[in-house]
């Protein structure tokens, strides 16, 4: 299940996964095409950003630039169910960014997907679901809401409620609790 996976990302495609919170779908940072194609499959606009699963803080650190007290909440919260925005290095195409020079980045508390990230690197990612739906919490719900996904990689989800967002670009502000 994981090694195929890791093949289809690698191969450009685009797959759903469980993560402590809700399953999210996903797509190799360094594969444009399959980027573009979870905005088409999710029918969002380009100008919401995604965020970036990683692996690690040394990881997250190339992707995003931390503040002290970024770093600190980073190290307090990770792995977990917080996605914190800071600015963006250039190793982050503006593709999805919304437009924006910053990105929102999380370490997820799920064994499965961080062997998964460990193995292919950063995965772009968002909820399971159409812009502005509930986010699928099974396989099933994966299935019916998001038919076009190249995979589904099994498991369950913790939670059942998306990642709380801080932005840490400018103090910290919540944007989702």
């Amino acid at each position: 299940m994981l090694k195929k996976a890791i093949n289809i990302l690698k191969s450009g495609g685009v797959i759903a996964f469980p993560t402590e919170t809700v399953f999210g779908i996903g797509a190799l940072l360094s594969q444009p095409k399959a980027i573009r194609r979870i905005y088409k499959i999710k029918k969002r606009t380009r100008s919401k950003p995604l965020q970036v699963l990683v692996a690690s803080l040394r990881q997250a650190k190339e992707l995003g630039k931390f503040s002290d007290q970024a770093e600190k909440l980073a190290k307090k919260s990770w792995p977990g169910p917080l996605t914190l925005v800071v600015y963006k290095t250039s190793k982050v195409p503006k593709l999805i960014t919304g437009g924006t020079n910053k990105v929102g980045l999380r370490i997820p508390a799920h064994r499965m997907i961080l062997k998964l990230i460990r193995a292919v690197g950063p995965i772009v990612a968002t909820s399971a679901n159409e812009a502005g739906e509930k986010p699928a919490l099974t396989v099933n719900e994966v299935k019916q809401k998001l038919p076009a996904l190249d995979y589904i990689l099994p498991g369950r989800v913790k939670h059942g409620k998306a990642s709380r967002v801080i932005d840490a670009t400018a103090g910290m502000s919540v944007l989702r609790s």
